[in-house]
């Protein structure tokens, strides 16, 4: 398979630009409309920004999954047979092989799409081979813009390789051809020629740290797993308190680029940080003597709440736990959060009715 852009898209991005972005703004009723007949008239750009939109659930749709799912593939040009076979036109708008990819990735298993409706387009193929696939688009996408979605994408698929035999020897191929094309993707120009299974933890953490450089949160996020887990690791080995320190720094600084743009998992995690010291790892959590500032908590807890999604519902579960001061004479914010953790997270929802 080759996945490639002809480099239309160009055109159709000047026309999104002229006719809706510099007309309408961003988010409108009317530039959404302008999108979905744009998106019809066969431009690639809005293929793709019609997609986000249900898949964001800006228009509410019965199955809002898989129709957008396939609008990424209009907008990567793909089209799969009848026998399975994934063909691309060229006619590409490159970031929507990202898209294609990140679905291929993470349907049924995380994210938006753990539950979503079923794709059998992507239901038909192995784990193994939907990452391959997966590798192949995203590499597909950053030769032509290196967008910082595919860039931690590739990474989270060299973390499964790095623990899974299988899946490392389907995805070993595409990282051996696109460590020989680094010259055209910078962030490829530090992979060994040949990618050995020993090297894709390492290699992960070059991707995760090149998408965090592009300011991408979860690249951030992805980083400070990594410390939170050396840190685990480093305890258990009787590491000293500076070095832990050191590292904890380090853990914090990841989340505080994140969470600074508002993405609200980080701005929680910073939030228990700065209350407690609390590091959380992939399977466990821990607690080092860290610079306790409560202030500093409460900002972050708050910050967590400003773009809500399902983790806000801890912030605010943390905001009433621990500085319920804050409510004792206002009883209309204490329902209002309460009322916000309900609709965000009816889990936290029942614990937060136990304070």
């Amino acid at each position: 398979m080759c996945f490639e852009a002809d480099g239309s898209y160009k055109d159709d991005l000047k026309q999104y630009s002229g006719e809706v972005l510099e007309k309408n703004g961003i988010s409108s009723q009317t530039a959404e409309r302008e999108i979905l007949w744009l998106a019809d008239e066969g431009n690639t750009v809005a293929c793709k920004l019609y997609a986000d939109l249900l898949f964001y659930q800006k228009i509410p749709r019965k199955h809002a999954y898989s129709g957008a799912f396939f609008l990424y593939l209009r907008s990567a040009g793909i089209a799969i047979d009848e026998n399975g076979n994934w063909n691309c036109s060229r006619k590409a708008y490159p970031p929507a092989f990202w898209n294609v990819g990140y679905y291929l990735v993470n349907y049924r298993r995380e994210s938006f799409l753990k539950e979503c409706e079923t794709i059998f387009e992507i239901e038909r193929m192995t784990l193994e081979e939907r990452l391959a696939l997966a590798t192949e688009l995203s590499f597909a996408c950053i030769r032509e813009v290196e967008a910082a979605g595919a860039v931690n994408l590739i990474g989270r698929i060299l973390l499964e390789a790095a623990e899974n035999e299988t899946i490392y020897e389907k995805v070993q191929p595409v990282l051996s051809e696109a460590a020989r094309e680094g010259t055209e993707m910078t962030v490829c120009l530090k992979l060994p020629e040949v990618v050995e299974r020993e090297h894709c933890r390492a290699c992960a953490d070059l991707f995760f740290e090149a998408a965090a450089e592009q300011g991408y949160v979860y690249a951030c996020n992805n980083l400070a797993l990594r410390e939170a887990d050396r840190i685990l690791l480093a305890s258990r080995d009787g590491a000293s308190e500076e070095e832990l320190q050191t590292m904890a720094k380090k853990y914090a600084g990841y989340l505080k680029r994140s969470a600074d743009k508002y993405e609200p998992y980080a701005a929680n995690r910073l939030g228990l940080y700065y209350l407690q010291g609390e590091i959380k790892g992939s399977t466990e959590s821990t607690s080092i003597r860290a610079e306790i500032d409560f202030s500093l908590a409460r900002d972050y807890f708050i910050k967590a709440t400003v773009y809500p999604d399902r983790n806000s519902a801890w912030a605010y579960y943390n905001l009433i736990r621990y500085f319920y001061k804050d409510y004792t004479n206002d009883l209309d914010r204490l329902n209002e959060h309460m009322d916000r953790i309900r609709e965000l997270n009816p889990e936290v929802y029942d614990l937060a009715m136990d304070l």
